[in-house]
Formats: C-alpha cells, sequence, structure tokens
C-alpha cells in the first residue's frame, strides 16, 4: 500500500485507554496499567492528519521501511491539551492588579476588550494570542470571542488558517457593561445567526452560543440564546456561574424570581449536556443534581479563581456528582495558557481542601476526559487510529532544574507530577494540529 503523506514519529508516547472515564481513578492510588499506554521508545504513524498506527517502535517499524522518521527519543510524545474555558480577547489584561472580578471587569477587561472594536487591533491580537495558545501545547480549546461580528469574523478565519479544532462564539452581552460593549439582543441574535451559517462546522470549528453571564444579560438576551439552540441543537452553550460572591447576589437582584444561579440558564433551557460552565465555585446542592441530571459540562479555572481571589472549587464533591468535569485556563483572569501550569494549581486546590488529585486524574481531564466530556473522544484524546494527529512533544530536559529533577524519577506518576509542577511553555518542543507541525507557523 503506497503512503503519500505518512510520517513516523519516535518516542516515548504517553496516552490513555479509550474505554477510560473519570470513575477509573477514584478507587486509590494512581491508576493501573490498564488505563493508559506508556510506550518507551514508540512509534507513531501519522498519514493525511490522522493517527494511522501507534505502538513499539522497533516492532512496528517494519511495516513502514521507507517512511520519513522525524526521531523524537528521549522525548514525550502525547495528545495535545483541550482547555475549556478562556477568552480570546483578554491577552492585553492578564496580570492586572488587585481587583476582584466585578471591579476587575470594569477596570481591565472592557477597556482592553474595546481594541476589537477596531479591526487590524483585533487581528493583531488574535493572531498573538493564537501562537501563544499553540506554543504552550493547547490544540482544541473553548473560548469567548469578541462583542462585533466583524471581530468574530475575524477570529474563524484565522482558527481556520490553522486548522485548529476550537469552539467559540461572539461574547453576547446587552446590560451591566460599557456602552461601547453593548449590543441590543437582538443584534447579538443576529450577530450569532450570520456567524453560524458561515463558519458552524466548517472544517473544525463549532460555534457556541455564548451570553458573558447572566449578569450582563436580559431576559431577552437569554430567550434569545434559547432560540438559536431550539433552532440549532447541534450548538455548543458557554457562559459563566457562581464564580464571585458579589456577582451571585447581583443575580439574586436581576433575576428575583430564580432559585438559584443555574435556575436562571435553565428557565431559558441552557443547561444542556453541551453547555460548559466556568467555574461553578458556589453551587448549591440543588444546582450540583440538576448539574449531574442534565449532563453539564463543568470547566474549572483554578489560576483565575485564585487570582482573583474568588474562592475555591470543591474538586471533591463535584466529582461525586458528576465525571464531566474539564479545566480552563481561564486568560485573562488566568496569567498563563499552559495547561502544564492549570494542572500545577489545580493540585494545589485539591490539597487546600485535604484532598488529593491524583497526576494521571489531572492528565485526564484535560486530554482524552475532555474529550469525552465534550462529545469529541471520536475524533481526538487519544491516540487511536483513524483519529486527527492532535499532539505534543514534551521535552524534559528543556530546563536545567527539569532536566535535573525528571533524571530522578522511579515511574511514569511520579513524572506526569514533576512535569506539571514545574512545567511550562518551555517544555513543549512542538505542538502539531492535525499532523502539522505549527513550530514555524506565522
Amino acid at each position: 500500500m503506497e503512503h503519500n503523506d505518512l510520517k513516523i514519529y519516535k518516542g516515548n508516547i504517553f496516552y490513555f485507554d479509550e474505554n477510560v472515564t473519570l470513575k477509573d481513578f477514584t478507587a486509590g492510588k494512581e491508576a493501573s496499567g490498564t488505563i493508559y499506554h506508556y510506550i518507551e521508545n514508540g512509534l507513531l504513524a501519522v498519514e493525511n492528519g490522522k493517527i494511522l498506527a501507534v505502538g513499539d517502535y522497533n516492532t512496528c517499524i517494519k511495516d513502514y521501511p521507507d517512511a520519513q522518521v522525524i526521531d523524537y527519543s528521549g522525548k514525550m510524545i502525547t495528545p495535545g491539551f483541550i482547555d475549556t474555558h478562556l477568552h480570546v480577547t483578554q491577552s492585553g489584561t492578564v496580570a492586572a492588579y488587585g481587583e476582584k472580578l466585578l471591579e476587575w471587569l470594569n477596570n481591565y477587561v472592557f477597556p482592553c476588550e474595546s481594541a476589537y472594536l477596531d479591526d487590524d487591533a483585533a487581528r493583531t491580537d488574535i493572531n498573538f494570542f493564537l501562537r501563544e495558545l499553540i506554543k504552550n501545547g493547547t490544540t482544541t480549546a473553548v473560548g469567548y470571542g469578541p462583542l462585533t461580528y466583524s471581530a468574530t469574523d475575524i477570529l474563524f478565519e484565522e482558527l481556520s488558517r490553522r486548522n485548529i479544532r476550537f469552539i467559540t462564539g461572539n461574547t453576547m452581552q446587552d446590560r451591566n457593561s460599557p456602552e461601547y460593549l453593548t449590543l441590543p439582543a437582538k443584534e447579538n441574535y443576529e450577530n450569532a445567526l450570520k456567524i453560524i451559517h458561515k463558519w458552524h462546522n466548517k472544517g473544525r470549528q463549532s460555534y457556541a452560543i455564548t451570553p458573558r453571564f447572566a449578569f450582563s444579560s436580559t431576559e431577552e438576551l437569554l430567550e434569545l440564546s434559547k432560540s438559536l439552540k431550539t433552532e440549532y441543537p447541534d450548538l455548543y452553550i458557554q457562559t459563566h456561574i457562581d464564580e464571585n460572591l458579589a456577582e451571585i447576589e447581583g443575580i439574586k437582584t436581576l433575576f428575583p424570581w430564580s432559585k438559584n444561579y443555574l435556575d436562571v440558564y435553565d428557565h431559558f433551557g441552557l443547561v444542556t449536556d453541551k453547555t460548559v460552565f466556568g467555574h461553578c465555585i458556589y453551587l448549591t446542592d440543588e444546582e450540583y443534581m440538576v448539574m449531574r441530571d442534565r449532563q453539564a459540562i463543568i470547566s474549572s479555572c483554578p489560576i483565575s479563581n485564585n487570582f482573583l481571589g474568588s474562592g475555591l472549587f470543591n474538586i471533591k464533591k463535584m466529582m461525586q456528582y458528576t465525571d464531566r468535569i474539564t479545566l480552563g485556563s481561564d486568560l485573562g483572569g488566568g496569567n498563563t495558557l499552559s495547561m502544564l501550569a492549570v494542572l500545577d494549581e489545580f493540585y494545589k486546590v485539591g490539597m487546600l481542601q485535604d484532598f488529593k488529585v491524583y497526576s494521571m486524574t489531572r492528565w485526564f481531564l484535560c486530554t482524552l476526559g475532555a474529550a469525552k466530556s465534550l462529545g469529541l473522544s471520536d475524533v481526538i484524546g487519544s491516540f487511536k487510529p483513524g483519529k486527527e494527529a492532535d499532539f505534543i512533544i514534551i521535552d524534559p530536559k528543556a530546563t536545567e532544574f527539569v532536566s535535573y529533577r525528571t533524571d530522578r524519577v522511579n515511574d511514569i506518576y511520579e513524572l506526569l507530577f514533576v512535569l506539571m509542577t514545574l512545567g511550562d511553555s518551555n517544555l513543549i518542543e512542538d505542538t502539531y494540529i492535525y499532523g502539522k507541525s505549527m513550530k514555524n507557523f506565522v
């Protein structure tokens, strides 16, 4: 059989078994070898952007005697990271000092996002953001786009040019925002319709209905969001919930008829198995149950929660209700796009609540686990043949400190822990999107 676009990648290959769920990680120490695959001196065969084969190098290379071999010996080849909550428009507000959520939005975020009212500035910022995202090893993301149709269209253009799998939409808001970042509910809806018609399910792009949060949404806007979901049932939804105590009090004032914050979204049919809820810190028991029953997707954002002083996500309790837990960098409340840093912070949040989150559990949450939660595990998240070839190369010798420490690890569990604790973008030697190296992509 002739292989016109075949490439062989040689290295230490790590990925999770296809049938694993989050429940498999809760039974005790770490995880058994039946849950994951770690192949030292392994082979990953990629053809036409898809995984062709994976296995032991010396055994499998015989099947591809004429193939080009890219040698990453001593480095880890693993599926790319999945970030389920970030803001494309907030690179310029990272490291804004000293405010809680609502003050931070008004003093820093909204002025920063106003740059996107200019298309040239929007394109410059989007390209910067995407370079940083890919440099950090993220190959799939769920993110909040700009307010306007024009800037959101530019975002989809740039995503399409890179062929990166991305779930996003125009961020909709029609109150409690500056006038320059407020659109009437109907205009938000009409912009969404235009973007859906042009970009949804085109290539690797998916549209997400994106009311920023109930605090910046009128009932009319939420009703129109419901209409979008009714008209296009396969759309994702993304929004924020129970992030900040002052925000929650504001919701009680704006929606006095609601039982709780989640009830606002549920009233408008927005709590679904394709809804990604960011933060989820202060859920009531009733909200936990509704999240479970609707199979909603949770995105914990430990870095921004800590940075803004929002609170601690209750990892143990959430795992008792659902396995649809994912992780987000939440740039720009988060100060990095590195999912390695997010995984490190998630561990610390657990420790502050006397709950140990194992290495395998955390790595699973931002790879195959996230793919399963998003309903994308048929195409991404592992190295099963036929899946899309989104993968990263991690160099455990990239920095002197990481090299010194990884020389002393005893097993894959400790290696992952060290990479998550000490790692950042410096460890990502290359990111492959649909089988294509992005190292020199402009």
